[in-house]
């Protein structure tokens, strides 16, 4: 097909996990260091007490999640509101509420406190003896603001200083499996956690998602299935296995799994937009569009949403909706190569904004330099500007890589009998058609035959 698939999004722990792997916030301008922020109510006359039971509310025993984000952000606020907390206190706090705001959207706010608490650990944190603990929070905060580098250091720093430091252990993993894509290196982690606290649920999930992205399907799915007997209500171990029973294409497995992770977190966007692919490639678009507005309405920043939202209008034939959710996707991600792609295709097919549509395609084309489908839809579109010779241009250099594919193969052979030679255009197409019978529809579907 002409149109690039839908994105299947990787399994990454929301940001307000007990161990964070925390997506990063823009950064704003700090506010000072021990103040609540202007949406808190003032706390300034709490007593001494109400001070300790706001400060124990907020940072417990571990980081917020969904379900107490927004107690524990306002518990939080009135501690740091009252003006009496310790630096030490007033830098987690300060962490424990941003990983609570992004946890309730607030991503901006958010960043503040990540800031605020960095600069806080920075002050409390002895070069020359650090102390584990503080510089494993540090490293948090500095992961939520995409200082990934910093982090790791940091959480190496930690393991240097604690050696049985298994969150360190576990966080440094986490960042080198999502961040680096060093897999192997991961796995060490988690094996190192796995031997200091064994059957740890976490370690487990994010081990079994490393092997997976190895092409270890046994032994990754060995990890999550361990880690859902372990933990049967853990909506993340769901989501996980879910995405691994569809990269093997096992759409019912990962249905289920993404259904059951929606049972326990039913505002959980990750599996929602994954769900809504599965149905789309059923060919049951109205449950796909009601998973991928939840979404949208649960998190507006998210432009994988968009994307798969936009796909779902194009497949309906709703191009209008498709290039403005396109332009979503892009607004919120402009390194967003497919989107790019794909609302050049749709400005090309509807016949409106060529010139536009190829400059969609060029920024694709700067973005994903090997991709076939960009080939493709730069071919389509110099066909549709009435350049066979450009067009043709782009057939070769996608054939070139995979002689075989059947839309590069016809595209050609269109382009070879709009350059003036039928007989090598009707070969190509008639290769074409018996690589892919329907491979003439597709381009009759577009315009172009």
């Amino acid at each position: 097909m002409l149109v690039v698939g839908y994105e299947n999004l990787p399994g990454r722990r929301n940001a307000a996990a007990p161990v964070p792997a925390v997506v990063p916030a823009s950064a704003t301008a700090p506010a000072s260091s021990n103040s609540a922020s202007s949406n808190s109510s003032p706390a300034a006359t709490l007593d001494a007490a109400a001070v300790q039971t706001a400060y124990e509310t907020c940072v417990q025993k571990a980081f917020p999640t969904r379900a107490d984000a927004a107690p524990r952000a306002a518990a939080c606020s009135r501690a740091l509101g009252s003006h009496q907390l310790k630096p030490d206190e007033v830098a987690l706090a300060r962490l424990t509420r941003g990983i609570a705001r992004v946890a309730l959207g607030d991503k901006v706010m958010a960043s503040e406190d990540y800031l605020e608490a960095i600069k806080h650990y920075d002050r409390l944190i002895n070069p020359a003896n650090p102390d584990a603990l503080n510089l494993f929070r540090r490293a948090a905060a500095l992961d939520a603001i995409g200082e990934t580098d910093k982090a790791l250091a940091d959480y190496s720093d930690a393991i240097k200083a604690d050696p049985d430091a298994s969150l360190a252990f576990l966080n440094r993993g986490i960042l080198l499996a999502t961040r680096k894509r060093s897999y192997d290196r991961a796995i060490q982690d988690f094996d190192r956690v796995l031997v200091l606290v064994p059957d740890n649920v976490e370690a487990l999930i994010s081990r079994g998602d490393a092997f997976i992205h190895l092409g270890d399907f046994g032994r990754g799915m060995a990890d999550l299935d361990r880690a859902i007997a372990l933990s049967p209500e853990n909506a993340y171990a769901f989501l996980v296995r879910g995405l691994a029973y569809a990269r093997r294409d096992d759409a019912r497995a990962a249905m289920s799994d993404y259904d059951t992770t929606l049972k326990y977190d039913p505002n959980n966007v990750y599996a929602l937009v994954n769900r809504a692919a599965l149905f789309s490639l059923d060919r049951k678009p109205d449950l796909a569009l009601k998973d991928l507005d939840r979404a949208i309405l649960l998190d507006p920043t998210f432009a994988r949403a968009f994307y798969n939202r936009g796909y779902v209008y194009f497949m309906q034939k709703s191009y209008d909706k498709a290039i403005e959710d396109y332009g979503a996707a892009i607004a919120l991600d402009p390194e967003m190569g497919l989107a790019y792609n794909n609302r050049g295709l749709t400005r090309a097919i509807v016949g409106r904004d060529l010139t536009q549509a190829l400059a969609d395609s060029d920024m694709a084309l700067k973005l994903m330099p090997t991709n076939l489908e960009v080939r493709d839809t730069r071919a389509f579109i110099y066909l549709k500007l009435g350049e066979p010779t450009q067009a043709l241009k782009e057939y070769n250099d996608a054939l070139d890589i995979d002689p075989s594919r059947a839309i590069s193969l016809y595209g050609r052979g269109l382009a070879k009998i709009r350059a003036g030679d039928p007989a090598g255009g009707k070969a190509d197409q008639a290769a074409a058609e018996t690589l892919y019978p329907e491979v003439a529809q597709q381009f009759s579907m577009y315009g172009l035959d």
